[in-house]
């Protein structure tokens, strides 16, 4: 234990003194995060800001009716109405952001409200952004409830007249569980990519690097087994690699502090991921996978001849990382499952999700921890078999 000891001190001490490694676990955690969670705040914000501000584009086809509704959109000092545009254009120019709405009054439209009936309008909007179709909707909205008015007057009717029924919506998720399930699916990317870049290049030093300048084979001619070698060299490489992960946290601590106009709900989510019980459940899966992801990197460290064959050997690791974690944030109906625990990765993504959410099922969890650590031990297993063979080793 004490050879152990002495190698992973050693290691680790030259390990921190590598400034690329310092660059991957330390700073990029700490200043990436920020900087990120920075520029999406102002340029969200931004955004939003414009698209609220700004006059908008509006193409009109009347077919000479609704004359009270144009006289109201008339008023609005926010609204350029641009008409003599050919209706079949709409589509292209909304398409192309040379509008930003166009809408069209159907012939007959007076004769239909006067008669009582529904006049139609069609709004043509570019639904990945809303907000100016919110902001014409305001008037729309205004102009329905006052020709509703009109006609309940008419009538000698109330309101309640025509709402026979009261639907009361119960959301059955809390603000928190809402928030987890929608935007926790994102931050798996950061605990798993910065695990696995903290592990990264102390695995390629620690073996490629001794290889390539020949310290290797001296290393090995030491009065310490080879086992003992290996178990030094990976808590090495495992410690880096979970102190980036717990680093990415602190990045997310530190923008809360210093950047404050994150959006709201972002800034919700960070503060559960903050919560000590969440962080102490993230690190318990966090610690076998980045022993994984060790299980992966040294061998493929230990087999490279040279520090740029290493890096080609190890990068697919990072798109088959990112893969599954991609499938676990853009598909909402995947659960957290008896199955989708045992997969690498995506067991990860989802109890992660689950943890922000308050909602995690710990039986489950127990069991992807029971999963992760049966891959931890395979990944231990295949270093050791990788390092016990002299052509691996001593290949050049």
């Amino acid at each position: 234990m004490h050879n152990i000891l002495t190698i992973f001190r050693k290691e680790m001490l030259d390990t921190l003194r590598d400034r690329r490694t310092l660059l991957t676990m330390v700073v990029m955690p700490l200043v990436l995060i920020p900087l990120l969670i920075s520029l999406m705040a102002q340029v969200s914000t931004s955004q939003a800001e414009s698209e609220r501000e700004k006059t908008l584009r509006v193409a009109v086809e009347t077919h000479g009716e609704g004359a009270d509704l144009m006289e109201r959109l008339e008023r609005r000092k926010d609204l350029q109405l641009l008409s003599g545009i050919d209706p079949s254009e709409f589509r292209d120019l909304v398409r192309a952001d040379s509008l930003d709405l166009a809408m069209i009054i159907e012939p007959g439209f007076d004769a239909l409200i006067e008669a009582g009936n529904t006049g139609k309008l069609q709004v043509y909007y570019n639904s990945t952004n809303e907000i100016p179709f919110d902001r014409l909707s305001k008037t729309l909205e205004e102009y329905d409830e006052s020709v509703l008015r009109e006609r309940l007057d008419l009538l000698g009717a109330s309101p309640a007249t025509i709402t026979p029924i009261d639907v009361e919506q119960v959301d059955i998720y809390t603000s928190r569980e809402s928030l987890g399930k929608m935007i926790g699916g994102f931050l798996p990317y950061i605990f798993v990519l910065f695990c696995l870049v903290g592990a990264m290049y102390p695995s390629i030093d620690l073996f490629t690097g001794e290889k390539e300048r020949g310290t290797l084979e001296t290393i090995l001619t030491v009065p310490v087994g080879r086992l003992q070698i290996l178990t030094g060299k990976m808590l090495t490489v495992v410690l880096s690699g979970v102190l980036s992960g717990l680093l990415s946290i602190v990045g997310m601590y530190a923008a809360l502090q210093f950047i404050p106009d994150i959006p709201e709900a972002f800034r919700n989510i960070i503060l559960q991921i903050l919560n000590p019980t969440s962080i102490a459940l993230i690190v318990l899966m966090i610690v076998p996978l980045t022993i994984f992801f060790a299980g992966i990197l040294i061998p493929a460290s230990i087999y490279a001849r040279s520090f740029k064959e290493a890096q080609t050997l190890i990068q697919p690791m990072v798109i088959v990382a990112i893969i599954p974690l991609a499938i676990v944030a853009s598909v909402p109906n995947i659960k957290f499952s008896f199955a989708t625990a045992l997969i690498p990765i995506v067991n990860v993504g989802l109890a992660s999700k689950e943890i922000i959410a308050g909602t995690v099922d710990y039986g489950l969890l127990g069991l992807t921890f029971v999963s992760l650590v049966l891959l931890a031990t395979i990944g231990i297993l295949l270093c050791v078999r990788w390092f016990g063979q002299e052509g691996n080793i001593l290949r050049v």
